[in-house]
């Protein structure tokens, strides 16, 4: 097959702080390693300079609005460069746990234009294959987070994870796909991994790849042994 049809997909998930998106990223890279596919896992803010800083502004007090989306524009910028593009390349699927929706949403809920923000993200990071929106309530949310003994940090005030989760609901995409975070972890999962399968399959099926390839691909996607 061609480089463009072994082009990676890029998985990103996203919603509020409690609505699990974690817990579904090392479920979904589980059951797509079962399939033996290669899979990387990543989250924002990266572990990095500009992730460390956003961390410690979580804890003891939040950069001004301006500072917080240049932190996390850099943040993505390094993460973007370092690791999502060079393995989307070498044909990966990358899951990440958070993306600049959620930094749409949030740094939205202070006040800047949630639009304009991915704009601005949009002009360096590559859009998603699919966008997986876990819907929350804030109150449930905040629950959970109690619930797993983690103390709420700044950005997970009930107001601001109204707002975010407004501006979530209001995300239009072709790509994205909304699902209630209160259902079953693994009905989520399976849910999540149907729908990436149906669109991998219909990535290969509208590819001018050799119909040998075609179905070599295909099976592999599912799991099953090519012939």
């Amino acid at each position: 097959m061609s480089e463009h049809h072994l082009a990676g997909f890029l998985i990103a998930i996203e919603g509020i702080d409690g609505a699990g998106k974690t817990t579904q990223a090392h479920l979904v890279q589980e059951r797509l390693q079962s399939r033996k596919l290669a899979v990387v896992r990543t989250k924002e803010p990266t572990m990095g300079h500009w992730g460390q800083i956003l961390r410690d502004s979580a804890l003891t007090g939040r950069l001004s609005l301006e500072e917080e989306v240049e932190a996390f524009l850099n943040d993505r910028r390094e993460h973007v460069e370092n690791l999502i593009l060079p393995e989307l390349k070498a044909g990966k699927i990358i899951i990440l746990d958070r993306y600049y929706f959620s930094t749409a949403a949030y740094q939205g809920a202070r006040g800047i234009d949630s639009e304009e923000l991915i704009r601005r993200n949009e002009q360096f990071a590559p859009e998603p294959d699919l966008l997986i929106i876990l819907d929350i309530d804030p109150k449930t949310g905040l629950d959970r987070i109690r619930t797993r003994g983690d103390r709420a940090n700044l950005f997970e005030e009930t107001g601001t994870l109204e707002k975010a989760r407004e501006i979530f609901r209001n995300i239009k995409k072709p790509y994205h796909y909304r699902v209630d975070a209160t259902q079953p972890v693994d009905t989520i999962r399976d849910l999540i991994v149907r729908q990436f399968s149906a669109m991998s399959a219909e990535r290969i099926a509208k590819s001018d790849a050799h119909p040998h390839d075609k179905l070599h691909a295909t099976l592999k996607l599912f799991g099953a042994e090519p012939l």
